[in-house]
């Protein structure tokens, strides 16, 4: 079995994870791993390290930056299309060097793992391969995008939603296409404890602006003024990684924000962090802090693994993961909730320990890793049913680059 995975960004962030345990967990079976994908990063020798043959096909300036998150007026979708009508022959120049690279792969299905290679895909309409759709977003949020996804959705054989709320939504949107819920999965790390001076609390995100990095602070603010003597740090671990205008917090922001709140010698940016082991061990309690309802809170599993004591805007995905056993939920962007839940951790070392406990457990029956390749061959072997042969004359050497200007 040879599958193409088709990523639209070289970076590592949730779905980039959720990708590299997808390759992970497969190359125990016998299928043959190719990945495309449209930037460089550190994704590409993440996924090479698993064994995964890497090919990066850059996507031109103008469409990786191509994106409505933060388009909110007519105004700014009128730029967005204005933009997008700009980039169509650099488009259709990269149809023709993606089709080629599939041709020569030959791949027995294509896995599309974001939005942008969802329509790449569908414009490639002589690449006659069936085509699986990982959907990890709630698409009918974003207009734009959904009107494409709704024409496009002919072009794929079935998709894989991350949890049961993206899977509602995407089949409203989406009712021609077959959808399977897979949970993300997360590997089960081995546990060890690290002496720390202070409780730390952090807050692991992207900088995208419905991670509730603003909510973070003015919570930890709170905190700060109801228990000014209690050894705190408030860690913001994440970094704008996404080239997508308008939608994330820049560095200079939040640190404007820490200083307003008169938070400088509690809050501490970490920076972009690949490794879990790196992030969670450290920590005693992890926020999820986001004000929109997450798709499925990969944070949220990866901290439950590692034992920690969890905070979750309770909405979207997140709220199926986790019960008053295992978490405390808190309703979205509700500050005060959320300096509250802080202090009760802080104050109650045996409540963090209990929910840890437990959270851990949870993990472990629910998102271990070694359940998602199960999932994926019963998806795959249906896909194999429904493949239709191709034959291409396309030279059999892979190749590819990227340049200078989209390297992170």
């Amino acid at each position: 079995m040879r599958v193409l995975f088709f990523n639209a960004v070289g970076v590592i962030g949730g779905a980039e994870r959720v990708l590299l345990t997808m390759i992970e967990s497969l190359r125990k079976f016998d299928v043959e791993i190719f990945l495309i994908v449209g930037t460089s990063g550190a994704l590409i020798e993440a996924a090479e390290s698993l064994g995964a043959t890497v090919i990066c096909l850059a996507l031109p300036q103008s469409i990786n930056r191509f994106g409505d998150s933060g388009a909110r007026s007519r105004f700014s979708k009128f730029k967005l299309l204005f933009k997008a009508g700009l980039a169509i022959p650099q488009f259709l120049s990269y149809l023709k060097q993606l089709g080629r690279l599939i041709r020569s792969i030959q791949p027995d299905f294509i896995h599309s793992n974001s939005i942008k290679t969802h329509l790449l895909l569908a414009a490639l309409r002589k690449v006659r391969i069936p085509i699986v759709w990982h959907i990890h977003d709630f698409y009918q949020s974003r207009s734009l995008v959904a009107r494409l996804l709704r024409w496009a959705q002919f072009s794929a054989t079935s998709a894989i939603a991350v949890s049961h709320s993206v899977a509602k939504d995407a089949k409203q949107l989406l009712p021609q296409l077959p959808i399977q819920v897979i949970y993300n999965a997360v590997p089960i790390p081995v546990l060890r404890s690290i002496h720390k001076p202070a409780i730390q609390i952090g807050l692991v995100a992207t900088f995208a602006r419905w991670k509730g990095h603003d909510v973070f602070l003015q919570a930890a603010s709170k905190v700060v003024a109801k228990i000014p003597h209690a050894s705190i740090r408030f860690l913001i671990i994440g970094a704008p990684i996404y080239k997508t205008l308008g939608s994330q917090f820049s560095i200079a922001e939040l640190q404007a924000e820490v200083q307003r709140l008169k938070l400088d010698r509690f809050v501490q940016f970490l920076g972009f962090q690949p490794d879990p082991e790196a992030i969670y061990p450290p920590l005693d309690i992890v926020v999820h802090a986001s004000t929109q309802p997450e798709p499925f809170g990969l944070v949220i599993a990866e901290a439950m693994s590692f034992g920690k004591a969890v905070i979750v805007s309770n909405a979207g995905g997140a709220a199926e993961l986790v019960n008053d056993q295992n978490a405390i939920a808190i309703p979205p962007k509700d500050v005060d909730r959320l300096a509250q839940a802080m202090m009760q951790l802080i104050q109650h070392p045996e409540k963090r320990a209990w929910l840890g406990h437990n959270a851990r457990r949870t993990a472990i029956e629910r998102f271990n890793s070694d359940r998602i390749a199960a999932e994926l061959l019963q998806v795959y072997d249906r896909l194999l049913d429904k493949k239709v042969e191709i034959r291409s004359t396309a030279s059999t050497r892979i190749s590819g680059s990227c340049t200078s200007a989209n390297r992170t």
